[in-house]
């Protein structure tokens, strides 16, 4: 269904330009060869698409093995591999403080997702695999974290509309999912998860997950056309950031409703990745730099003034 979502936003855009263009026969020529250079370029977004797959399916799976405030805490680990991604890939330069940031969402993000592990380990029960959810989770963000670099680094090479990129992804998404589902389906003894007979028995019959799925693909395309169009301009960090904002709003509104318990760790685990987030974005030194320009008073160095000034 997001993917769906993604190629009905691009569909109504591209349905919106060619009106503007029909009586006019030179922007409906010079669309055309657009159009042409656009799809040789399109095809390099299947790898995007096929990140983009492959975290979703293992933040899933992961969520099947943890509780969702440990899952909304470790999708925060986007900050920290996006920063090392972007050193790597797009030789994109980061201060002192951005990279002390950076490890401090990440040291908590690690206390917070292998909590359950150490509350686990120091029982009497012993090791029940509480260790394999965080790990899905953290491996999802690795793929996340490349999904963004690409999508960065197309749309810069390229000169593509965020739009457009968004349902060009939509479009490979959906075709590697169907490849996927058909795959899956002819392979015996899968797990329980896995079964899709089962799977689209239970969203066929249910009114429920049909209008969750539709309201969730119309969510999700917002979200990404917002966060595509963000990305050359504030960076892949920036949109982290956004991203990691979003998780501590889910969260606190997860607490207030009941869906999940209260934990102080957590808390602290969210306190420490706000922190981190505010420092990486140059908050704290914005609010400082903005407080003396508004109540501390200038003085003029007079043993560095010119005697003259031209």
């Amino acid at each position: 269904m997001i993917f769906v979502g993604e190629i009905i936003c691009i569909v109504g855009i591209q349905v919106i330009k060619k009106a503007t263009t029909w009586f006019d026969q030179t922007s409906l020529d010079t669309g055309r060869a657009e159009e042409r250079a656009t799809t040789l370029s399109s095809l390099w977004f299947v790898v995007p698409s096929a990140c983009d797959l492959i975290s979703t399916t293992l933040l899933n799976l992961g969520l099947i093995y943890t509780t969702p405030s440990v899952y909304q805490m470790v999708r925060s680990s986007i900050v920290g591999f996006s920063a090392l991604f972007s050193f790597v890939f797009l030789a994109r330069r980061f201060l002192c403080h951005e990279w002390f940031s950076a490890l401090i969402i990440l040291i908590g993000i690690s206390v917070v997702a292998f909590n359950p592990l150490l509350e686990t380990l120091h029982s009497d029960q012993g090791s029940d695999g509480s260790w394999f959810g965080p790990t899905l989770l953290l491996v999802s963000q690795v793929f996340v974290a490349l999904q963004f670099i690409l999508e960065e680094y197309l749309m810069d090479r390229f000169q593509l509309d965020p739009v457009r990129a968004m349902g060009i992804e939509g479009f490979f998404g959906a075709l590697l999912l169907v490849a996927g589902l058909v795959l899956a389906s002819l392979i015996p003894g899968l797990p329980s998860y896995l079964d899709i007979h089962a799977g689209f028995s239970q969203w066929f019959d249910s009114y429920d997950l049909i209008q969750s799925s539709v309201v969730l693909a119309a969510m999700v395309s917002v979200f990404n056309f917002f966060g595509l169009a963000v990305s050359t301009s504030i960076g892949i960090p920036g949109r982290s950031v956004l991203d990691a904002l979003r998780t501590t709003l889910i969260w606190l509104v997860a607490i207030h409703y009941g869906y999940d318990a209260f934990s102080w760790i957590q808390l602290l685990g969210f306190l420490v990745l706000v922190f981190g987030i505010f420092i990486f974005n140059g908050v704290f030194s914005s609010l400082y730099t903005s407080f003396r320009e508004r109540f501390g008073t200038r003085q003029v160095d007079t043993e560095r003034t010119p005697l003259l000034s031209s």
